[in-house]
């Protein structure tokens, strides 16, 4: 089973949310906001497959978001969680919308922080070619070029520094794989678009060179609500914890109108 850790809510509250982190990263990356998230709610933090040290290797798996998300379903299972908010960063965003797309009796609704949707021509080029020979390039080369790719310029260095300090759990063959996971999650973000899901919040940085501009795309496809973060990029949880953390306060309380950006 997948590596997880449950916070019972401080005031006892039964509502539960599960976090979700990006590629590369663990559950660490929630640290902003696990204090504040356990004072009212249950939190289950899930590692994804080959991420943190000991857990459950994706090469063990079935090369697919669908293995990936029943995995993390059977933890939900194992804390009886059968309803919660569902929260990711980046690629975990992905999961969240797949569980909505194919388990959705599992979801009240989502927090997408720095989503990722369909992406232009030289991303999934990329994704294309590192699934056939990211195991044959040397591992902090590769990570270092796939950084770059998806926070460009120097207005993501904060970013990519993050990126690249998480990818030490990953290892050459994990990450090829990994490649065919986004290679499939692009696909699937094309019919995504054509669904309805206005119970959706994406929260992505106005910096966010690489996802932004489909990410609105797709928000607007599916009648969900985008908030833009000033001066911010990609991981915008930790970049600017605190404006996100008040962000994801009024999401949480659904009180949007206050929210301006």
């Amino acid at each position: 089973m997948l590596h997880n850790t449950f916070y019972p809510a401080e005031d006892g509250n039964t509502e539960t949310i599960v976090l979700l982190h990006g590629f590369g990263g663990n559950s660490r990356i929630w640290k902003y906001q696990l204090p504040l998230l356990s004072k009212h709610y249950n939190v289950l933090t899930i590692d994804l497959p080959s991420h943190n040290e000991g857990n459950l290797r994706l090469s063990q798996l079935e090369v697919s978001l669908d293995a990936i998300s029943k995995e993390i379903l059977a933890v939900c299972d194992q804390h009886s969680i059968r309803h919660s908010i569902f929260m990711g960063v980046s690629l975990g965003t992905i999961f969240v919308k797949y569980i909505q797309a194919f388990y959705p009796e599992y979801v009240d609704f989502g927090i997408l922080v720095g989503a990722v949707a369909t992406v232009n021509t030289l991303l999934h080029g990329c994704a294309r070619l590192f699934s056939k020979i990211g195991d044959k390039l040397p591992f902090a080369t590769v990570y270092h070029v796939f950084s770059w790719i998806i926070m460009p310029g120097k207005r993501n260095e904060e970013s990519r520094s993050i990126f690249r300090k998480c990818a030490i759990a990953l290892n050459k063959k994990e990450f090829k794989l990994y490649m065919h996971i986004f290679n499939q999650a692009f696909r699937f973000s094309k019919l995504f678009e054509k669904e309805y899901h206005p119970e959706n919040i994406y929260i992505s940085g106005k910096l966010d060179s690489c996802f932004l501009r489909r990410t609105v795309r797709e928000a607007k496809s599916t009648c969900g609500r985008m908030i833009q973060m000033a001066a911010c990029g990609h991981v915008c949880n930790i970049v600017q914890k605190e404006r996100f953390n008040e962000i994801m306060l009024k999401v949480l309380d659904r009180n949007y109108t206050v929210i301006a950006e």
